[in-house]
């Protein structure tokens, strides 16, 4: 059985555990600062007394500690997984972190001959079907040993190339999410101000989601970015929202509402790829 460390047993740790412990290929061992984080895990991997511990021997180690500063901690710091009397063949980082993180923990697992790839990880909740999408960036020979493992709980592994991609990517896409959430609270907002009940809102927005063009096709096709991107397919895009936005920033207005993520896309519609 191929042995897998993994550091930090919070959602993302612990949910990761889960889901390589329903695969009889693959021996677990983890590390955690509270004891009670290894209740959620008992019966799926062995619990040891330190990250060196855990990671001693290990093919693949998953650190998923919260930031930086643990990340550093739990590779270099007092009995850290760099310290392991036969140190793992590969780390990967699944914490969000910086990239200068990502570049110094690599330095360091280098050190001692140790591979390190970046693993951004989103969607925690398709664990349960070993579904969690991961964004690497790393040597492909450091992937080609830890991908067994990492497909074991992603639908997608999406490789993105060199070090630190992975988390560029990941960084990214919360871009997308916490600023499309934003929006979200904004239209609410506007919704509730002019009378109309949240679940009405809520269910038209659901449903319309179906039949509208999905926010990565209009990338895929351009829109917005700079020149030599694709051409868009949908040269109204940016005329529909300019004329949309300022009627729901003229209500926001009658309302006394500042309508701050509005303001900010309708400035990016003009002259957008494609559009006049």
């Amino acid at each position: 059985m191929t042995k897998v460390a993994i550091i930090g047993l919070g959602s993302i740790g612990a949910g990761v555990a889960e889901a390589l412990g329903r695969d009889k290929r693959f021996s677990l061992a983890g590390y955690d600062l509270r004891p009670e984080a290894f209740e959620r895990v008992a019966g799926v991997m062995r619990a040891e007394a330190s990250p060196a511990a855990a990671s001693d021997s290990a093919e693949v180690v998953f650190v998923a500690v919260v930031n930086d500063a643990q990340v550093r901690t739990v590779l270099s710091g007092e009995d850290g997984v760099l310290s392991a009397g036969t140190p793992p063949k590969v780390i990967a980082l699944l914490s969000t972190i910086t990239i200068p993180t990502v570049y110094w923990a690599a330095e360091e697992a280098a050190r001692r001959g140790v591979m390190l790839i970046d693993c951004g990880v989103s969607g925690p909740r398709g664990l349960a079907e070993n579904a969690m999408v991961t964004m690497i960036g790393g040597d492909e020979t450091a992937y080609a040993i830890a991908r067994p493992v990492i497909e074991a709980f992603s639908k997608p592994a999406v490789y993105c190339g060199q070090l630190g991609n992975g988390m560029r990517t990941k960084l990214a896409c919360n871009l997308v999410f916490f600023t499309g959430w934003m929006s979200a609270w904004e239209g609410a907002r506007l919704a509730l101000a002019a009378g109309v009940p949240l679940e009405n809102f809520v269910e038209a927005v659901t449903a319309g989601e179906k039949w509208v063009h999905p926010r990565m096709g209009l990338v895929a096709a351009g829109v917005g970015l700079p020149p030599g991107a694709p051409a868009t397919s949908r040269p109204g895009t940016a005329a529909f929202a300019q004329k949309d936005l300022g009627a729901a920033l003229a209500l926001g207005e009658e309302l006394g509402l500042d309508l701050a993520a509005a303001k900010v896309a309708l400035a990016a519609f003009p002259g957008v790829a494609g559009v006049e």
